[in-house]
């Protein structure tokens, strides 16, 4: 039966809620189907009659115009008015190409080049156009005759292989097989010096293959089979060079320079059998840079001189990095210094002829690529002794400074970019040297004094980049420091590591007021940061250890504070005065500390001293401010400083009666709400009597400066009366004892805040204004209520708990009479005052009196009490029934809803 039951319902609960859903859902789906085939018709309609229109009109133009016409046109129906459609409906118009109004392209006839004019094409980049080393000789390879650049790069790389060939199998011997090279090489260079004028490319490869050749002949008859001295071999080398060089300058040709100079630096890798002098090997590259210095003074290839650079330090890291020995640190440092001079000021120092010529100067690469892998090889060649990096970033500083010197004096114009990257050389060799040689300590504070010289130079010679060096220089010291607090430093590096910072940056930052002010800002903080972090060193350092570290660093903040005040007036510097105001987080800090780690300030003992000067500090400062501050900050360290003030007294006055020994509950509960409603009600009399500091915000300190103590006061006077009010050792007073003085002050403090809150914000909170009376009336009402509880237990002699505070009769009877009593005078009250909800608040307590009378007081049975508590309610009901039998009109809610 219960399983056909459960059917039943389930049946019912399908046929009268499911199904009709589901209805509902499918007919709105129709719908919805419904008008998107209406809608999808219509644009069907709408492509049609725009796809025939055209037809119709092209037909009509070729119509005869003598034709007679048997019948009027027909009118097309007319197009609908299209339905606005969804955003996802629309179809994009795609974009139809321009058409081809010529058919074909128009060439235009250009100029053929003669032989110069296609080489210059073939190895000038395009205006303003930065070619990589890569790229360029890519780009090299692929114009012109790529196919004859690469025949004779293979037939290079042939004719090495076949040599090795021949001489790990001894098939001719060796003076042959050198001679048979030498001469193929000077055929190919004599038939490519005959067709330079006919074949310009092919005629620059051949040549510069058979240079390669060569280079390859004389360097391995020298080097693999030692068949001619050192001597006769350089000459030869030297003679090749020589030539190679001649044939390049005479027919201004780039790809014969740069095959030669290839092949050149590739004979001895080629060639190499692992063994040898590196001296040997570096004499060779040397001269092959000597020529292309030469090559410069005539034309000027920037791909020329990186080719012969990246081969030169790039061979030269390699071997180091396998071979070297501290044995070969002569012979190595004289080819590096030779190298740098070649590459890193020879080749840079000629190319300033090519300015006077339009033509472009001075290459970044080879400005700061040979200086760098230089002093890489460097310092890999010094690090064994002491000081040796630091003496080698030293000379190449000093070096690199001079040249900026030179170059100043001798291209006063046109060596303006040379001098700058000279400088920059110069200044950041000049600077990796102090960290090379100084600990990270000292290496800060260098760091912060020459990373200042470097901005005010700058700002004085208004150089942005200078400006963002000397910056850059700062944030290195600030990493320089930070690494060796890291590493561990006492209090006197503190001190001295930080007050240099400090200054440095606090300068900075006024040097970059002229250039930009988020750049200010950010050193002028970085600066404020560090001044406090040396005055914690300072502390550490001179104060007593007896004395905590936090009264130390707020006395000195407060003391510096007035220094940073002062500067701000006299360099009429506005962003440094805010930081006077620094002194607020530095007290909230040292409170918030103290009452974490003891529970109130006092327990600190004679450093509370400290307070002697930062709030008098903190009190002069808020009144010289005056009116110079922004309204919203001026209001915030007012509001703050109370604040403040309130909280530590506050943690005081709870650490007192925290430590009342037992029987001293009243006291407790009663002296933090006297203390609370007398602070509010000093704050109002002093705003009252216009007094400073008072007078500045008057409306701040007398409604948001209590605002905190309010809740607080509430809660206590919920709380505590609870409590039975009874001193240990002392009889209970009615109205006369600490708990009811303490409930009188608030309940006094918070009156008169609420009438200052809302008479100083009258559109703040409307609901809560018109419930603050009955809400103060209900706390009176509840204190009421407790003190005659606390009278009835101490005199009637009933225990303080809650079983026999409600099994007695006395409170029983007293409460209904004193609750009826409250009703009668509220009931004729609101009467007489025509006031509908104060009467309706009467009678519904007295409703509770009556049901209280009926299931409370009549539960124990018979009695006095009880009969004495239904008469004097009767009587009470009585009184009432005659002075205010009904509810009154509300005349005067309904006056004012007309009024609004």
């Amino acid at each position: 039966m219960d399983g056909l039951l459960i059917f039943g319902v389930i049946v019912l609960i399908l046929a009268l809620v499911v199904v009709p859903i589901m209805a509902i859902v499918a007919w709105r789906r129709s719908l919805a189907t419904q008008v998107e085939l209406q809608l999808l018709r219509q644009r069907v309609s709408i492509l049609e009659q725009r796809a025939v229109a055209p037809a119709v009109s092209e037909e009509l133009a070729v119509e005869p115009v003598n034709e007679p016409v048997s019948a009027p046109p027909e009118v097309p129906p007319p197009i609908p008015e299209p339905q606005p459609m969804a955003a996802s409906e629309i179809i994009p118009a795609q974009p139809q190409p321009a058409p081809n109004v010529w058919g074909r392209k128009v060439a235009t006839a250009e100029p053929t080049p003669t032989p110069a004019v296609r080489e210059r094409k073939e190895t000038k980049a395009p205006d303003g156009e930065s070619w990589g080393v890569v790229t360029a000789l890519v780009r090299w390879f692929m114009q012109g005759n790529p196919l004859a650049k690469l025949g004779v790069l293979l037939l290079f790389i042939g004719l090495s292989f076949l040599l090795r060939y021949s001489v790990e199998y001894a098939l001719f011997p060796l003076e042959l097989r050198l001679v048979a090279v030498a001469v193929v090489a000077l055929v190919l260079l004599v038939l490519g010096w005959r067709l330079r004028h006919k074949q310009t490319v092919f005629a620059l490869i051949l040549q510069g293959g058979a240079v390669g050749a060569l280079y390859l002949t004389v360097f391995g008859a020298f080097r693999l089979w030692q068949m001619l001295p050192m001597t006769l071999a350089f000459a030869l080398l030297i003679v090749i060079c020589a030539a190679s060089v001649g044939l390049a300058v005479l027919q201004r040709a780039l790809s014969l320079a740069l095959l030669a100079s290839l092949g050149g630096y590739l004979a001895p890798i080629l060639l190499s059998t692992g063994g040898g002098s590196h001296i040997a090997l570096f004499s060779f590259y040397l001269l092959l840079s000597v020529g292309i210095l030469a090559i410069s003074v005539w034309q000027h290839w920037r791909e020329l001189n990186i080719l012969g650079m990246f081969f030169t330090f790039g061979v030269a890291a390699l071997w180091g990095i396998s071979s070297y020995r501290p044995e070969d640190y002569l012979s190595c440092q004289l080819f590096l210094v030779a190298n740098l001079l070649i590459f890193g000021v020879f080749s840079v120092g000629l190319s300033l002829r090519a300015q006077r010529r339009g033509e472009r100067i001075i290459d970044g690469v080879l400005l700061f690529a040979p200086p760098l892998a230089g002093f890489g090889m460097q310092y890999a060649m010094t690090q064994h002794w002491a000081y040796g990096p630091a003496f080698s970033a030293l000379g190449f500083g000093l070096f690199y400074l001079t040249l900026a010197a030179v170059a100043l004096k001798r291209f006063p114009a046109a060596g303006k970019p040379l001098v700058l990257a000279a400088l920059a050389l110069g200044g950041a060799f000049a600077t990796l040297a102090i960290p090379l040689a100084l600990s990270a300590r000292w290496t800060a504070m260098a760091w912060s004094l020459e990373g200042l010289g470097v901005l005010w130079l700058g700002v004085q010679q208004q150089q942005r980049r200078m400006s963002y060096s000397g910056t850059a220089l700062l944030l290195l010291a600030l990493f320089s420091a930070l690494w060796a607090v890291a590493n561990g430093i006492n209090a006197l590096s503190t001190l001295m590591i930080f007050a240099v910072l400090s200054a440095s940056w606090l300068v900075g930052a006024g040097l970059w007021r002229t250039i930009r002010r988020e750049g200010s800002w950010l050193l002028l903080a970085g600066g404020i940061l560090y001044w406090i972090i040396a005055l914690a060193g300072a502390v550490e350092l001179v104060m007593p250890q007896a004395m905590q570290m936090g009264f130390g660093l707020l006395l000195l903040v407060a003391l510096s504070v007035w220094l940073w005040r002062a500067g701000s007036m006299r360099f009429a510097w506005p962003e440094l005065g805010y930081a006077q105001w620094l002194l607020w987080p530095a007290m909230v800090l040292l409170i918030g500390e103290r009452l974490v780690a003891q529970g109130h300030l006092l327990a600190s003992g004679w450093q509370n001293l400290v307070w002697c000067v930062a709030l008098p500090s903190a009190l002069l400062l808020l009144r010289k401010a005056g009116g110079t501050l922004l309204p919203r900050l001026s209001k915030g360290l007012h509001l703050s400083l109370f604040w403040l003030l309130l909280i530590a007294a506050g943690s005081e006055l709870w650490w007192f009666v925290n430590t009342l020994p037992w029987g001293n509950a009243p006291w407790r509960w009663g002296l933090p709400m006297a203390a609370g409603g007398a602070v509010i009600m000093l704050t109002l009399a002093a705003v009252r009597r216009n007094l400073w500091p008072f007078r500045v915000w008057p409306a701040l300190y007398g409604a948001q400066g209590p605002a905190p103590l309010v809740p607080l006061l509430i809660i206590a006077l919920l709380f505590a009366n609870l409590n039975d009010g009874v001193v240990m050792g002392m009889p209970y007073l009615p109205l006369l004892n600490p708990l009811e003085e303490g409930a009188a002050f608030a309940l006094l403090g918070v009156w008169l805040y609420t009438q200052f809150a809302w008479k100083h914000y009258p559109h703040y909170a409307p609901d809560l204004r018109s419930a603050r009376p009955w809400a103060l009336a209900a706390l009176g009402f509840w204190w009421l209520n407790g003190i005659l509880l606390r009278a009835l237990s101490w005199y009637g002699e009933v225990t303080w708990s809650a079983e026999s505070l409600w099994a007695s009769r006395l409170i029983q009877t007293t409460f209904a009479l004193f609750w009826m009593l409250i009703a009668l005078v509220v009931m004729i009250r609101a009467t007489r005052q025509q006031a509908r909800q104060q009467w309706l608040v009467g009678g519904g307590l007295l409703g509770v009196v009556l049901v209280k009378l009926m299931l409370v007081d009549s539960a124990g049975g018979g009695g006095l009490a009880r009969a004495i508590a239904f008469i004097g309610v009767a009587v009470l009901v009585l009184i009432v029934g005659y002075f205010s039998p009904l509810p009154p009109k509300a005349v005067r809610e309904e006056s004012e809803g007309e009024g609004q």
